[in-house]
């Protein structure tokens, strides 16, 4: 099954700092999952009430990573910068992160990043 998650945390300037993934009440099938408009406010409304932001979405695919059309125009993150990741093999390939594909949202489109992006992007501390 597709499912998705995102990554919550703080915004300081333009560096993002994770504080938790957070899982969404949603509906999953074998090639899509849906986020409810109330479960979408619920967690706005959370985020703002703990001074954080969602600024990366997690989801799986069934077999190659990459952002379908869908994903493209149903993704709930506005902020420029945010980030969309694509694990295929509905998470199966999450121990090989070469196997992922990492978008960031630039003046208001999806953007495949380069592995060198996707590498000057992450900092794990």
């Amino acid at each position: 099954m597709e499912a998705h998650a995102l990554w919550v945390g703080r915004l300081s300037g333009s560096r993002f700092s994770v504080a938790d993934a957070w899982f969404p009440k949603q509906k999953n099938t074998c090639v899509s999952y849906e986020v409810s408009e109330e479960e979408e406010f619920n967690i706005n409304k959370q985020l703002h009430g703990r001074g954080l932001v969602a600024m990366c979405q997690i989801h799986t695919h069934p077999t190659r990573a990459f952002h379908s059309t869908i994903d493209d125009v149903g993704s709930a993150l506005s902020l420029p910068g945010s980030l969309s990741i694509v694990i295929p093999d509905y998470g199966l390939a999450g121990q090989d992160p070469s196997l992922w594909k990492v978008y960031a949202l630039v003046r208001g489109r999806w953007h495949a990043l380069s592995e060198r992006e996707v590498d000057e992007t992450f900092q794990i501390t």
